[in-house]
């Protein structure tokens, strides 16, 4: 069954007591009724767009509302509401049983193009990665063809993820899992972990992936980033944006022997471009790389704090995450 929430924005920011933004940093675990951690179960402030997944252990953090409920919700289990009573610690037990909510497919990108699933050289299998069709060798060319090696996406597994769309709901199917098609710069959903379909930018305005470690990576539409759909974003402040763009290419195998010397690979390899790019208070887009003299000069010694207490740490996409959330605070 497919689980998919709409929560619309205005509707709390009318029934909050708390002004919106007032928040408290809330961390717990996620289990079963034996105690066993639930991994990716979906946690959200019961009256705002606040929401998050537990790690793959089950453990989780959010930003809350203290005079708010955690709501938690995953497949196989009865969702559940917390009160947080300014507690910063909540531990989560989900009775096994079947989910209750409102049901709303999440729409491909473009019915006539999108629903054509990829062919099977491109074929995205949970836990497989890309692979060649069936992920056997094949010959080619007088010579057996390797693997590929790399991958078209961002994460060798699908991944949990929600939305907030441009009416400001949170959208979040949990029956869905999520990935980022480096080529095109898509999200894409699939329910079976074999065909799946891109969400579109229609719908969504910002989009939010969940690594094993549960941190969330997140996804907005840049028109001014060519040839990307959604790009990630490193850090977000009012008055400053770095964005990351990362291609990927793929190089065929080129392998030839003339009976004595061999060159070139056996196998087809996705290599990756990074590129970063800062947007400061004239709005316009530059090209940047991610050093402490970059950082210095572009933030205008609001960032000098944050690069002193770092000390010889390298400066690398964590450290500026990191620096986003100093200057946030």
């Amino acid at each position: 069954m497919k689980i998919f929430f709409r929560i619309t924005l205005s509707a709390f920011l009318l029934s909050g007591t708390v002004a919106f933004g007032q928040t408290i940093a809330v961390t717990g675990t996620v289990n079963n009724e034996k105690g066993k951690p639930i991994p990716f179960a979906f946690v959200r402030d019961a009256q705002h767009n606040y929401a998050t997944y537990a790690d793959s252990t089950g453990s989780y953090q959010l930003n809350a509302d203290p005079a708010s409920s955690l709501q938690v919700i995953a497949n196989g289990y009865v969702n559940t509401d917390v009160k947080i009573d300014n507690k910063t610690n909540i531990n989560v037990t989900l009775p096994a049983g079947k989910a209750e909510s409102p049901v709303s497919p999440l729409k491909s990108g473009n019915e006539e193009v999108d629903s054509h699933f990829l062919n099977a050289r491109e074929l995205y299998v949970y836990g497989g990665g890309n692979a060649n069709a069936g992920g056997q060798e094949t010959i080619k060319e007088g010579f057996t063809q390797e693997p590929t090696r790399g991958s078209r996406y961002l994460y060798k597994e699908w991944a949990p993820g929600l939305g907030i769309s441009k009416e400001d709901k949170l959208i979040v199917e949990t029956t869905n899992l999520y990935n980022y098609d480096k080529i095109n710069g898509d999200i894409l959903y699939t329910n079976d972990g074999k065909s799946m379909a891109k969400v579109s930018t229609d719908q969504i305005k910002t989009f939010s992936l969940y690594d094993n470690a549960g941190h969330a990576h997140l996804f907005v539409a840049v028109p001014e980033i060519k040839g990307k759909t959604f790009t990630e974003v490193l850090l977000s402040t009012p008055k400053y944006k770095i964005y990351k763009k990362v291609d990927a290419k793929l190089l065929r195998a080129d392998f030839h022997t003339n009976g004595v010397i061999e060159t070139g690979h056996r196998y087809d390899e996705f290599i990756n471009d990074e590129r970063y790019y800062f947007v400061g208070a004239d709005n316009k887009l530059q090209s940047i790389s991610l050093k402490k003299s970059t950082l210095k000069k572009l933030l205008a010694g609001d960032a000098d704090g944050f690069i002193s207490s770092q000390g010889s740490r390298d400066v690398d996409e964590d450290y500026v995450r990191d620096l986003g959330k100093s200057l946030s605070k």
